[in-house]
């Protein structure tokens, strides 16, 4: 819990970093395009792990068969991994959709800049995401050639 709380907090100090800096830049483009974009990203990305996941999990079942050993914990990561990303579409969805709402934005003249870090950080979540399964490829990679020396 004490991870998940650490990595959370880290998304929002990266994405408050990307958020200042491309205001103080006067760009709008990382904000136009995560709003325009960020859920058919976020389904892209889903579908990327998704596959990803299937090749690892295939992977660890040679292993097993041939060397033994127990991968439920590993699968159950990956399992997590896919619903963290369904987590990160349905918060990006409730995100625009506040963004949207002139109520929302009248209520706090910060509510517009929150809503953005927020957008930015579901989006360097769901990358790290991606990054972090797709790790476990090069994982598999090395310890076979370790194996075939």
């Amino acid at each position: 819990m004490i991870d998940a709380i650490k990595d959370v907090c880290l998304y929002l100090v990266v994405a408050a970093v990307f958020t200042v800096a491309t205001h103080w830049l006067g760009s709008n483009v990382l904000d136009r395009y995560l709003t325009e974009q960020l859920i058919t990203v976020l389904i892209a990305l889903l579908a990327i792990n998704t596959t990803t996941s299937g090749v690892v999990m295939t992977k660890l079942k040679e292993i097993s068969d041939a060397r033994g050993g127990n991968f439920s914990l590993t699968i159950k990561e990956l399992k997590s991994s896919v619903t963290e990303q369904l987590i990160f579409i349905i918060l990006a969805v409730i995100i625009l959709v506040l963004r949207g709402s002139g109520v929302v934005l009248a209520s706090h003249p910060w509510a517009d800049l929150i809503l953005e870090v927020a957008l930015v950080a579901v989006f360097v979540a769901a990358l790290y995401t991606l990054f972090d399964t797709a790790r476990s490829i090069f994982v598999i990679l090395e310890f076979e050639n370790h194996k075939k020396q």
